[in-house]
């Protein structure tokens, strides 16, 4: 039941309350059902601050607004004047300096938004996308290759993790196994700053801290390297773009570098993994899937980004006074807008909680909202995600998966281990 302060409305008691830590330890399923009743009784709500270790709430620290219903967060995604990013991007507060060094153009507002994507966008257009179609299906390949002879492995790590680390590594020009291995590890752990079992005693802050550091270090090494020897490879790409007689910063470069790699190796990483399961645990939908799999591939992976997607929200800032759904918000209010609800909305989605392969016209939010910080490598995910399904279920279509492990976390919806067995080739 709804209970209204003025221009603050919630939901009454403990199993609402989405700032506090242990909400987060619940099963994924447990909170969609609160998520479900926020878009069904208060689609627009009131929070307190999380309850965070990253920059630890006081009396003065602001609750914030949370957007459930898909066409509500669309339209905060896309109303970027109205709605900024600049003051940060998730629910929880980050020192500026952190911010600015791991989060790039997704912490950002125009003019600079807008350049900086420009110059980063260069590597992402189709006719590049095209180029690199074949290597891609090559490293899926090669990691099956190395995972199938066992018959069992913990996939997440042993598959899910190494596809779009590999294919990350080689864009970014890391020929070095034990670069590679830093990256994706490091990558992992900067996402989960909230997970016991990666802090290993470290509070929240430095964890991010730590692993992001690791990742810069690493990049401005990369960067003098290119810069006298430039390659094939995105960095070399990044050091030298231009766009309007601007070239990118070494701290520009540094904190792409980190925002792809835990965008490009995390997200993908864990929606492998979801997929997985989610095929285990629907057989009904892996008999559609291996009936016609070239039929069905794409539909299939357009499910799985709705039904499984790893990013569960980012956040904006109000600029003005404004309204939504006849909720009054205040200048400088912030806002969470969640996908994972969005994307469950069942003004949408026919029967949301079903995982169903044969969707037609899937809007998930699995990229975003849309608007100027829709993801750029929704592409290369795609790609990634599409041609490991199809190599999976060629060769290994008995896989089935155990119980599986996931993070605590309420940005990624990650999974720690998913054990899986399968008939060896």
């Amino acid at each position: 039941m709804s209970t209204q302060i003025p221009t603050r409305p919630s939901l009454d008691g403990e199993r609402y309350d989405i700032s506090a830590r242990s909400f987060w330890t619940q099963d994924f399923w447990k909170r969609q059902e609160v998520f479900a009743e926020f878009r069904r009784d208060c689609p627009v709500s009131y929070h307190r601050p999380y309850e965070s270790t990253l920059l630890p709430p006081d009396e003065d620290t602001p609750g914030f607004w949370s957007i459930w219903k898909h066409e509500d967060i669309k339209y905060v995604s896309r109303n970027a004047k109205l709605f900024d990013s600049g003051r940060g991007m998730l629910m929880e507060d980050f020192p500026e300096v952190v911010a600015q060094a791991s989060q790039s153009f997704l912490c950002m507002d125009d003019p600079e938004h807008a350049q900086l994507r420009a110059i980063v966008s260069q590597a992402f257009t189709p006719r590049r996308m095209r180029k690199i179609e074949d290597w891609i299906k090559a490293e899926v390949v090669a990691a099956v290759d190395d995972v199938i002879e066992l018959g069992e492995a913990d996939v997440s790590e042993a598959l899910a993790k190494q596809i779009p680390g590999r294919i990350f590594a080689d864009f970014f020009g890391l020929r070095d196994e034990k670069d590679r291995k830093y990256v994706m590890d490091a990558a992992e752990a900067m996402l989960a700053w909230d997970d016991p079992h990666i802090a290993q005693g470290r509070d929240a802050l430095e964890v991010y801290g730590d692993e992001s550091m690791k990742l810069l270090d690493l990049c401005f090494d990369l960067v003098e390297e290119r810069r006298k020897k430039p390659g094939e490879d995105l960095l070399s790409w990044c050091v030298q773009a231009e766009v309007d007689g601007r070239q990118l910063e070494d701290w520009e470069i540094g904190a792409f570098f980190t925002l792809l790699a835990a965008a490009g190796n995390d997200t993908t990483r864990h929606s492998i993994a979801h997929g997985l399961n989610a095929f285990s645990q629907n057989p009904d939908q892996r008999a559609l899937l291996l009936e016609d799999l070239p039929g069905r591939l794409d539909g299939a992976v357009e499910e799985i980004l709705r039904y499984a997607a790893p990013v569960q929200q980012f956040r904006r800032n109000a600029t003005e006074d404004t309204e939504i759904r006849g909720v009054k918000i205040a200048k400088d209010d912030k806002l969470v807008i969640w996908y994972c609800s969005g994307s469950y909305d069942e003004d949408v989605f026919t029967d949301p909680m079903t995982f169903d392969i044969t969707r037609t016209d899937n809007k998930h939010l699995g990229f975003g909202g849309g608007g100027p910080h829709f993801c750029l490598g929704s592409a290369l995910g795609r790609m990634m995600v599409k041609y490991t399904f199809d190599e999976v279920y060629t060769r290994m279509p008995d896989i089935e998966t155990g119980t599986p492990e996931y993070q605590v976390n309420n940005f990624i919806h990650g999974v720690h281990r998913l054990p899986a067995t399968w008939t060896p080739s």
